[in-house]
């Protein structure tokens, strides 16, 4: 009879000697009982930080979880990894580490700023704090990939796919990648921290995924499926934010949104691409748009816009990401194909 594994012995497959006194465990684990918190905290409240939301001002207990994400990303430098990607199965690698790392701190920094209340929403200092944000880490993962990896083969576009999932079927999700990638950075735009918050859950999630592969603990199916539920849920939580009165988000990040993803993005470097997303979204259209555009639609209007959004991006994501989960419309015709054949 096979010999079934004991929950010890895959326990010490996961706990290795490679993490030094167990620390990037240990804030892992923290990690994901703080994103259990602050979801609960979303479906409870519309708000991942009520406490620094009321006029009590920023709660301490707020910013330390939120650090811990930080020390969880640059905690995995403490570990070894190969110096090569591994192209046929999808595992983490030095630029990937370095990315990640970037990312991560993106978000924890404009969450702490948000928390903190440094700047008054809209003005200089504010402008300038958001500029480095964004901008910095534009300029820090660019570096990262000069010197680690390839401008040809990207951390998404070059990630393997299960063989069921076709090349069109691919491209569709790289897309969904793609744009929850920009969605991710033009949060960083807002002064909201849930809204900055909400991207860390796909980022933390993807390396996660990929150390469990490299420990023959998933297969690449579930590090996409996984992964794109984890996108999804940071959808989610902006939504509900939204949800709570916070309409002036939705026309904010629609312009956010289609800047950098518009027709001029294949003609300019992305610095000059997210200077000019930064200028439009955090002082042209707060000075100049958003009063007059807001003042247009009622709260009852701009709540059912909210809700066909929602319903929208569920349906898209759905639709994107059904190949992963064996749902797509060709597998499906090729499945009654099968049953009508002799």
């Amino acid at each position: 009879a096979p010999r079934i594994p004991s929950i010890s012995r895959e326990m010490a497959n996961l706990i290795t000697n490679h993490d030094p006194y167990h620390v990037h465990k240990i804030l892992g684990v923290l990690v994901l009982l703080h994103y259990l918190y602050r979801f609960y905290l979303v479906y409870l409240h519309g708000d991942a930080f009520p406490a620094s939301s009321s006029s009590e001002g920023p709660s301490h207990l707020d910013i330390a979880g939120v650090v811990l994400h930080g020390a969880l990303s640059w905690s995995s430098l403490l570990l070894p990894l190969p110096a090569k990607r591994n192209f046929s199965k999808p595992m983490i690698w030095p630029e990937f580490r370095f990315h990640s790392i970037t990312f991560a701190t993106r978000h924890v920094a404009a969450t702490v700023f948000n928390l903190l209340s440094w700047g008054n929403e809209n003005s200089v200092l504010d402008l300038v704090i958001r500029s480095a944000v964004v901008l910095g880490t534009v300029l820090a993962a660019s570096a990262v990939t000069d010197r680690y990896g390839s401008r040809e083969k990207r951390t998404t576009n070059a990630m393997p796919y299960p063989p069921s999932v076709d090349s069109s079927q691919q491209k569709t999700i790289k897309k969904g990648y793609m744009l929850a990638q920009f969605g991710s950075t033009s949060a960083c735009l807002f002064a909201d921290s849930t809204v900055t918050f909400a991207s860390l859950l796909g980022i933390q999630m993807a390396p996660l995924l990929m150390t469990l592969v490299r420990k023959g603990k998933i297969s690449s199916f579930t590090v996409h499926r996984v992964y794109s539920i984890s996108l999804y849920l940071g959808y989610i939580m902006i939504f509900a934010r939204m949800l709570t009165g916070q309409k002036s988000f939705g026309l904010q990040l629609f312009f956010a949104m289609n800047i950098p993803n518009s027709k001029i993005r294949p003609y300019m470097k992305p610095l000059y691409l997210w200077a000019i997303n930064i200028i439009f979204v955090c002082a042209v259209y707060p000075s100049f748009l958003g009063e007059s555009l807001e003042s247009c639609i009622s709260d009852d209007v701009a709540e059912k816009l909210l809700w066909f959004a929602i319903a929208f991006t569920t349906f898209v994501q759905a639709k994107r990401y059904s190949p992963l989960f064996g749902l797509s419309r060709i597998g499906f015709k090729a499945n009654i194909h099968q049953k009508k054949s002799p």
